[in-house]
């Protein structure tokens, strides 16, 4: 993928996300933001963003070539709207979005640790369902493998980035239960 279609896909990510940012903003009458835009400004994001990160690493992560600079510019981009995305469902105080994040980590945790564990430990037990989960949680970090050189690493940083994603989106959504 060249440079120029990099660009304009970061550029049109960047435009999507400020749409769907001003929608989420706006005021409804009694000058109150509406909760609707917010929702729907949480789903879309990560949506788009998980999209965006398996068009341009999918590929290169499966043939096995190094990593380079892009995938690491989208592995950032992918971290950086998760966090958001997960301030802003806290800032709307939407519970079902939070358990839907912590579902979605927890699920990430687990694809990560089955991929850690089928590549550390010769297994004859057919692991075949897992793969169309593998391809779509893991592609977006392979940014991840510019700075490390085995797989193992790379899948325990996203044991670890999940875990914490998990546990985030569970506390504040126990938080705003209470």
């Amino acid at each position: 993928m060249t440079m120029l279609t990099i660009a304009i896909c970061l550029i049109l990510g960047v435009f999507m996300f400020m749409l769907v940012a001003s929608y989420a903003f706006m005021k409804n009458e009694g000058d109150e933001v509406s909760m609707n835009y917010k929702i729907l400004a949480c789903l879309f994001l990560p949506i788009l963003n998980i999209a965006f990160g398996l068009k341009i690493n999918l590929l290169d992560s499966f043939k096995g070539s190094p990593a380079t600079f892009e995938n690491l510019l989208v592995t950032i981009v992918h971290l950086a709207v998760w966090i958001f995305s997960l301030a802003f469902a806290y800032k709307a105080e939407s519970k079902a979005m939070l358990k839907l994040y912590a579902i979605f980590w927890a699920l990430t945790l687990a694809i990560a640790g089955l991929t850690a564990y089928i590549i550390s430990v010769e297994t004859t037990v057919d692991f075949a369902w897992a793969m169309p989960l593998a391809m779509l949680l893991l592609p977006q970090w392979y940014g991840f493998d510019y700075f490390v050189d085995g797989d193992f690493v790379f899948l325990v940083i996203i044991m670890v980035i999940s875990l914490v994603m998990v546990s985030a989106s569970v506390w504040r959504w126990r938080r705003l239960v209470k």
